[in-house]
Order: C-alpha cells, then structure tokens, then sequence
C-alpha cells in the first residue's frame, strides 16, 4: 500500500519541496530509505507467518526458525532503540521554536520528547524479556521432545503395536 499509494506522492513531495538544509543526518538517510524499512517489514512478517504456522503443525524447523526470529527481534529492539535516541537527539536539534516562544514551551517539549524515549526504552526492554523468555521455553527439554522425530511404524488392524 505504502508504494502504491503514498511513495509516488513522497517523491513528487520531495522533487518539488527538497529536503531542509539543516536535516540531520539520520532522517534524511532514513527518509532516503524508508521503502526498503516496508519491504523488509513485508519479508520478516511472511517468514514469520511461516514459522509461526510450521510451530503449530510441530515441525523442529519451525521451533528453530521462530528462536531466531525471537531472537532478531531482541536485536532488534536494541539496535531501535539506539537508533531511537540518535533520531530523537537529531530531531531537537533540528527543531526550531518560535524565537517569542515561552520558556516553558521549550521546556515542555524536551520533557515529552524525553518521556517519549523513555516509555520506548521500557517497552523494548520489555519486549526483550518477553521475547527472551519464548526462547527459553522454546529450547526447554520438554518443548525440544515434544518437537523430536516421532518413530511413527504404521499399526494395521491386528498387528502388535
């Protein structure tokens, strides 16, 4: 939908209106690649989909996909919200107030800008607890059996099981 719909008008917006001088470097690189964000969105949520389903129907493929994918997911929290806090410390630079802008304004707008970072900084630690524990229950003894090779003989009517 995004390159359907809003890309094509992203980049008659940008011919038209260039970037600000003054952008930092992180958003224009992140404004420069933001379809290979979707794309690579599109790809993680298909092969999650995939291991997810292979997880339900008991394949060790599946268990094993889905821990790496956990797995990035820890990663990728981190590396967010590093990515995160270099964003953000651009963009109050790069913002510009109202030179009869009050005090308390400018205040104001650091301490939401804070309180943004901080609330995703405990949400990606929380999701990285979560996603830990998954891993851990997924690599348990018990799970790891539950998804062995089943020595599955065919029983006829009759025959000794």
């Amino acid at each position: 939908m995004l390159q359907l719909v809003f890309l094509p008008t992203m980049q008659q917006q940008m011919v038209t209106q260039p970037m600000p001088p003054n952008m930092p470097v992180s958003m224009g690189w992140m404004f420069g690649h933001m379809i290979w964000f979707f794309r690579a969105f599109l790809l993680l949520s298909i092969t999650t989909l995939i291991a997810a389903i292979s997880l339900l129907m008991r394949r060790n493929w599946g268990r094993l996909l889905f821990i790496g994918l956990m797995g990035f997911a820890i990663a990728y929290q981190m590396l967010g919200l590093i990515f995160q806090w270099w964003f953000m410390g651009s963009m109050q630079q790069m913002m510009q107030l109202p030179p009869n802008a009050p005090a308390h304004f400018t205040d104001g707008m650091h301490g939401f800008m804070l309180a943004m970072q901080v609330f995703s900084a405990i949400m990606a630690i929380g999701f990285s607890v979560l996603f830990g524990w998954i891993i851990k229950r997924l690599c348990s003894a018990a799970v790891q059996r539950e998804f062995g090779r089943v020595n599955a003989s065919p029983t006829f009517l009759g025959s000794p099981p």
